[in-house]
C-alpha cells in the first residue's frame, strides 16, 4: 500500500472556537485550541478514507509558548520575548521529554492522553510520525521531565568556552544576547548562537532568534572552515539517541526530522541503524539541497526525504508560470532515474510552504487539484497532505504572528473551519477523495510511466509550454480483458480550452496497429463519460480540457 502522510498542527485539528470569535493575536483563552482527544473514531476514520497511513500531528513535543503553564501544568512558564506568537512555534523545544500541556484536556494526564491517541491511530490501521527537532531548542530549554539519571541539555556545559566537544551549545564568551525586540527582561551571558546559524549576539528579527543552536561536535573556526571532533563520540549525540529511543519506546512509528542538513550526517549514520535496532521506525527528512539527497540517504541513513527543491519547486514554478511544463517531466524522468519511488516523498503544501490555493500559489482550490492530480499520479512515491488541503484552505487570514502570507500560522492559537465541520459533500474534498483512491490504484502503483508529451506536441493543435500530459500503463502480461490498463492524466494551465492529442505506446513488435479500448474520461467536477476507441499510430484520441483543468483518461 501507497505511504500517505498526513499533517496537521494539533491546535488546529479539532478547535471549535467559531471562526468570527477569532482574535488576531488572541491568547488560549480567547481563541482555544485542538487537542489530541479530537482525533477521535470519527476523525481517524475520515483520515483513512482519504486512504491515509500516516498521522504527522504538529506540536507533540512541549515548546515555548506565551500561555502561562505553572498553574496547571508541572512546568515552568516562558519569557514571553522570547516566543514568537501567543501559541509559540512547535520548533523551539523547551523539553524533549514532555508532552505539550496544551494541546491535552486534562494536562496533569498528558503522557496518558498521548498513549491513548498512539492505541487509537493504532487501532485504526494509522500509524504515528512525530517531528524530530535535532538542530536547536528554544532559548529557555528546561528538561524539567528529563528522566532521573539522564543529563539535560546544557546541565554539564563549560560556558567559557566558545566549543567543547563535551558542550551542548555553542558560547559567545564576554558577550550578552541582544533580542531585536530590545527585551530586557530576558537575560542571557554569555550568548548563545541562534538556532539558524546565526554566531552573532545580536540576532535580527529575521533570525531564528528564540531558539539556540545544539553542538554535534563540529568546531567552526573564524576563518569560516569547520572541523568535525567526533572521537570520542559527542554528549549530544548520545542525548539524541536517547530521546529518539525515548519516544519509540512510546509507541512511535517515525520521525520526521527537521531541518537535517543543519546537522553532521556522521551524527545520522551514526543514530539511526542504532534506533532502528530497537524499534522499527521510519525516519523522514527535511532536506532542501539536491546535491545532498544521496548523501542523506545513502550515508544518512534516512528511509525518505522531502523532494521541495525537486518535484516542489518545479510545479510551483510551472504553475506561477516561470518555467514551462517541459520542466515537469524533466524533473520525473530526472528522480525515477536517480532515486527509487520508496525514498521521495512528494507534496504541494506543508507547514512551512504557501497553501496551494492561496494567492501565491494556484489561486484556486479547483486550480490547485490540477497540479495535485498531476503530482499525486505521476509516480508511487509517498505522497503528503496538509490538513485542509482537501478542502482548499487559502491560508488569507491575518492569524498574527504571522500576518498575511498564504501559509496557515503556526505561531498562533486559530482553527481550520473545513476541518471542525467536515463537510463530505463538499466538491473539493470529493475531489481529493476520487483522487486519493486513484493514487492507490494498481495502475499507479505497478504501472510504467510512459512520456506522451513529444508526440503530442508534434501533432499540435495545443499549447505544449502550458499544457501537459502523461500516461501510466501495465505492462501486457499484466493486463486483464475489462480491467484497467492504463490512465492518461492530462493537464491544462492556461486560460484557455486545450485540445490534447492522446497517442498510446507503439504495439508494432506484438502486431497491434489497431487496438480497441474502453476509454472513460474522469474530471473533478463532472460525471464520467465513456467511450469506444480504436487506438493507432497515426490517429490520436483527443481530448478537450476546460481552462486551468485536469482529466483522467481511464483505459480498459
Amino acid at each position: 500500500m501507497r505511504t500517505i502522510l498526513y499533517s496537521t498542527l494539533v491546535r488546529l485539528w479539532g478547535n471549535e472556537t467559531p471562526h468570527d470569535k477569532l482574535v488576531p493575536s488572541g491568547s488560549l483563552a480567547q481563541n482555544g485550541t485542538g487537542t489530541l482527544e479530537a482525533f477521535d473514531d470519527a476523525a481517524l476514520e475520515y483520515l483513512v478514507s482519504l486512504g491515509v497511513t500516516h498521522l504527522w500531528p504538529i506540536g507533540i513535543i512541549r515548546h515555548a509558548t506565551q500561555t502561562p503553564l505553572h498553574s496547571w501544568a508541572d512546568c515552568p512558564d516562558q519569557n514571553p520575548d522570547i516566543v514568537k506568537g501567543q501559541a509559540g512555534s512547535p520548533y523551539a523545544i523547551t523539553d524533549y521529554y514532555d508532552i505539550h500541556p496544551t494541546i491535552v484536556r486534562n494536562p496533569k494526564k498528558r503522557r496518558e492522553t498521548f498513549r491513548s491517541f498512539v492505541a487509537r491511530c493504532h487501532r485504526h490501521g494509522v500509524k504515528v510520525v512525530i517531528d524530530f527537532v535535532p538542530n536547536h531548542v528554544s532559548r529557555q530549554y528546561d528538561g524539567t521531565h528529563t528522566p532521573e539519571g539522564v543529563a539535560s541539555l546544557g546541565a554539564k556545559d563549560d560556558t567559557s568556552k566558545a566549543f567543547d566537544s563535551g558542550n551542548n551549545f555553542y558560547y559567545l564568551p564576554g558577550e550578552e544576547l541582544q533580542l531585536p525586540n530590545g527585551s530586557s527582561s530576558y537575560r542571557e551571558y554569555p550568548a548563545r548562537v541562534t538556532g539558524n546559524d546565526c554566531w552573532s549576539a545580536a540576532p535580527s528579527a529575521n533570525d531564528w532568534y528564540e531558539t539556540v543552536k545544539l553542538n554535534y561536535g563540529v568546531e567552526y573556526r573564524p576563518d569560516g572552515s569547520r572541523v568535525a571532533h567526533f572521537d570520542p563520540i559527542p554528549a549530544t549525540w548520545y542525548q539524541m539517541r536517547d530521546i529518539l529511543c525515548y519516544w519509540a519506546g512510546e509507541g512511535v512509528d517515525g520521525f520526521r526530522c527537521d531541518m537535517v542538513e543543519m546537522v553532521p550526517v556522521a551524527f545520522w549514520h551514526w543514530v539511526i541503524p542504532q534506533v532502528k535496532k530497537l524499534f522499527d521506525v521510519t525516519f523522514i527528512a527535511e532536506i532542501y539541497r539536491i546535491d545532498n539527497y544521496h548523501l542523506y540517504l545513502v550515508e544518512g541513513g534516512f528511509d525518505l526525504l522531502y523532494d521541495k527543491s525537486g518535484l516542489y519547486d518545479t510545479l510551483y514554478q510551472v504553475i506561477t508560470k516561470e518555467r514551462s511544463v517541459s520542466a515537469i517531466e524533466e524533473c520525473l524522468l530526472a528522480n525515477k532515474e536517480k532515486y527509487a519511488p520508496s525514498q521521495l516523498l512528494y507534496f504541494l503544501e506543508n507547514h512551512d510552504e504557501v497553501r496551494l490555493a492561496s494567492p501565491y500559489f494556484a489561486q484556486t482550490a479547483q486550480r490547485g487539484i490540477t497540479a495535485m492530480t498531476l503530482l499525486a499520479l505521476a509516480t508511487s512515491s509517498p505522497l503528503l497532505l496538509y490538513g485542509g488541503q482537501e478542502y482548499g484552505e487559502q491560508g488569507v487570514e491575518c492569524e498574527g504572528y504571522s500576518g498575511y502570507d498564504g501559509r496557515t500560522t503556526i505561531f498562533d492559537y486559530w482553527s481550520i473551519p473545513s476541518l471542525v465541520a467536515r463537510d463530505f459533500s463538499n466538491p473539493i474534498f470529493q475531489s481529493y477523495l476520487r483522487l486519493m483512491k486513484w493514487a492507490q490504484h494498481s495502475v499507479v502503483l505497478r504501472g510504467a510511466f510512459h512520456s506522451i508529451q513529444e508526440q503530442a506536441r508534434a501533432w499540435g493543435g495545443f499549447n505544449a509550454e502550458r499544457t501537459y500530459g502523461y500516461l501510466r500503463l501495465l505492462a501486457p502480461a499484466e493486463q486483464q480483458a475489462g480491467e484497467t490498463i492504463g490512465i492518461a492524466v492530462l493537464s491544462n494551465f492556461t486560460a484557455d480550452r486545450q485540445c490534447y492529442p492522446l497517442f498510446l505506446p507503439s504495439s508494432e513488435e506484438q502486431g497491434e496497429l489497431q487496438r480497441l479500448l474502453h476509454v472513460t474520461l474522469h474530471t473533478p467536477d463532472a460525471a464520467p463519460r465513456e467511450l469506444l476507441y480504436a487506438f493507432q499510430p497515426w490517429a490520436p484520441l483527443i481530448i478537450e480540457l476546460a481552462p486551468y483543468s485536469v482529466q483522467l483518461v481511464e483505459l480498459r
